[in-house]
């Protein structure tokens, strides 16, 4: 039986810089769900793998597209 890891992470922000993020999240192959409420959008992206170590990696990488993404608007 093999396992199977999760991470998610959640981020709330301007309807206006949300396709950047799921840009982001989705050249990491990550599955990305959004919900509008009052104007602004909420992303949830959900992180899995196998290895508990690549989800890792993953998910650090992730949080550093989001901070960059996050800098420069």
């Amino acid at each position: 039986m093999s396992e199977l890891h999760e991470a998610t992470i959640e981020w709330v922000g301007a309807a206006e810089i949300a396709p950047l993020f799921i840009e982001a999240s989705q050249r990491s192959n990550c599955e990305v769900s959004s919900l509008e409420i009052n104007g602004e959008i909420h992303l949830t992206v959900k992180v899995h793998h196998s290895n508990l170590k690549s989800l890792r990696d993953v998910v650090d990488a992730l949080l550093i597209d989001f901070a960059d993404i996050e800098e420069s608007v």
